[in-house]
């Protein structure tokens, strides 16, 4: 390996260099890996060795190249921080599964607010929302943006049960409200938006209506240092037909 190539380890905050400014970049995104909590009634995640060096050498001959090694992945279009597609609560829309997100709101503005204190198996209503952002100093939701909101569930992500368990959920008066402020996104640090004792899912209905995506499993939410004048990034695989998909987000702003 040539001096100065050394592989970096990862680190979920790191400052870079883009386009001749430097940014602070914060990782929002869980691993996706066999033990993760997953919603309930969702397939697990499943990794194995497909191939490994030993295997493929065996093909190669006699080469100096020391082979190479695959593995095999199963797992659901809902594991780990993903995206909901529109078509995911909304069966009359088949056009706007995953694959159609549009690249222009992968990159927004965002702001996020800390409900933490709400029980958890309970809504959070409007004037919980409102008094978050008046908390937070956000006098409006970005429109054309992001809003991430955090529960606190994500302090239970090393306790499967509980995590996919006892969480909040917007109600429909709230979710109403602030897709109304012109939002394309809506984050959350739980594994759903919806209350989990709440069958007739007034989230994931009032999205349905509006034809708005949202993302949930969305780590380190309570990191980011101000609560608006930051970007998000946030970019689910092409699945054609899907009606989720795992992403990579981050939380962005100038150094």
């Amino acid at each position: 390996m040539a001096v100065g190539q050394e592989p970096r380890t990862y680190r979920e905050l790191v400052e870079v260099s883009f386009l001749g400014r430097r940014f602070h970049v914060l990782d929002l995104s869980r691993e996706i890996a066999p033990g993760i909590p997953v919603y309930p009634g969702h397939m697990k995640v499943a990794m194995w060795d497909h191939l490994t060096h030993a295997e493929s050498r065996m093909r190669l001959g006699d080469t100096p190249f020391r082979g190479y090694a695959v593995k095999g992945i199963a797992f659901c279009d809902h594991d780990s921080t993903h995206m909901d597609a529109v078509y995911h609560y909304n069966p009359d829309r088949p056009d706007l599964t995953i694959e159609k997100f549009p690249i222009e709101h992968c990159f927004t503005e965002g702001a996020w607010i800390d409900v933490s204190d709400v029980p958890p198996r309970t809504h959070i209503t409007l004037a919980r929302v409102r008094r978050a952002m008046a908390e937070a100093g956000i006098e409006r939701l970005p429109r054309g943006g992001t809003l991430l909101y955090y529960t606190g569930a994500a302090r239970l992500w090393d306790d499967p049960l509980a995590y996919v368990s006892q969480y909040p959920g917007l109600d429909e008066e709230a979710s109403r409200w602030i897709l109304d402020q012109g939002v394309v996104n809506v984050l959350t640090d739980a594994v759903s938006t919806d209350n989990p004792a709440d069958l007739t899912y007034p989230n994931h209905r009032t999205h349905a209506e509006y034809l708005v995506n949202h993302t949930e499993v969305v780590n380190n939410i309570e990191k980011i240092p101000m609560h608006q004048g930051f970007g998000v990034m946030v970019v689910p695989l092409r699945f054609v037909g899907g009606t989720a998909s795992p992403v990579r987000i981050f939380a962005l702003w100038e150094a």
